[in-house]
């Protein structure tokens, strides 16, 4: 059976995140993620009543930024979720992307060297060490940490120094040279984030979600997409106001064939056992679908075949 867990946006109540979450750790999953999008739910507030909520699932926040939140501050906040559940916390880190930022007011300046210093400083306290006048001496343990990000810089960080590498955004195609670089470059687990289109109205909800990584798509995939300027300036002003509807309607569909596992629910199976080797942790990311239930118990079904060896 793949290993696999739930990517939440915390767009819905934290009481149906946490029935979400029990609902997908029933069915299997090992891990719950919830996102952090500053003016959505709080993330460590959805993360500790998750934690309460479940037995067994690993939680965290995914991913959180070094700039909307103090770095000391985060790694406080993530002790002490590691405090209340021993075993099950993971810490996780990027660069953060415009919909946290803005509506903070942030256009941060060499978002890299940032990252690579929140890293070491969140280690380091984690850890026991003092930084500076900095320490967390209440905190006795450790915590897995996971970066995301598309960029070389940031993923050759995480082969080397994370425990995890979240691979989120990235073109079916990619996935078996990405994975192959960052094993090379370190020890580091591969988590792959990518949504289950297996019928009409997953790849139209897929789509809706496909507006950001069209704009960032590499210049191959664009021109196989049919995505010209034009259509990309297009997408990006409707994108930016909100309305992802509109964004959908002038994406090309095919999009969901490069970044989702698209298909018939056997053809997704197969899809997937074929990547197998290519991945550690599979993650499905749910959005505000109003029927999450049945979408989570539909992946569960596909995710509990898909096992390696099953593509030829």
């Amino acid at each position: 059976m793949t290993r696999w867990g739930l990517w939440l946006e915390p767009t819905q109540p934290v009481a149906r995140l946490c029935s979400l979450a029990r609902l997908a750790e029933g069915l299997g999953a090992e891990a719950c993620f919830v996102a952090d999008e500053g003016t959505e739910r709080d993330v460590y507030v959805a993360l500790t009543a998750i934690v309460h909520e479940t037995e067994r699932l690993v939680v965290a926040p995914a991913i959180t930024n070094p700039f909307s939140r103090h770095p000391v501050t985060t790694a406080a906040a993530i002790a002490t979720l590691a405090e209340m559940a021993p075993g099950r916390v993971w810490h996780g880190l990027g660069v953060g992307g415009s919909r946290v930022l803005d509506p903070l007011g942030l256009t941060p300046e060499r978002p890299y060297t940032a990252l690579r210093e929140t890293y070491e400083l969140n280690r380091r306290l984690l850890r026991g060490e003092a930084v500076g006048p900095a320490a967390l001496p209440w905190f006795d343990g450790d915590v897995p940490v996971a970066i995301a990000g598309r960029g070389p810089r940031v993923q050759a960080l995480a082969a080397a120094e994370a425990d995890w590498v979240i691979l989120s955004g990235k073109a079916l195609t990619q996935i078996p040279e990405a994975a192959g670089r960052i094993r090379a470059g370190g020890s580091a687990g591969v988590i792959w984030s990518a949504y289950l289109a297996y019928d009409d109205v997953e790849r139209a909800r897929a789509l809706r979600h496909f507006s950001y990584m069209a704009l960032d798509a590499p210049p191959d995939i664009r021109e196989a997409a049919g995505l010209d300027d034009d259509m990309a300036a297009a997408v990006k002003a409707a994108m930016l106001r909100g309305d992802l509807d509109a964004a959908a309607a002038l994406l090309p569909p095919s999009l969901v064939e490069h970044y989702a596992v698209a298909g018939t629910p056997e053809e997704c199976v197969a899809t997937i056992g074929g990547l197998s080797d290519h991945f550690d942790l599979f993650m499905l990311p749910l959005n505000d679908e109003a029927a999450a239930e049945a979408h989570i118990e539909a992946s569960a079904e596909i995710l509990g075949q898909a096992e390696s060896g099953m593509a030829e």
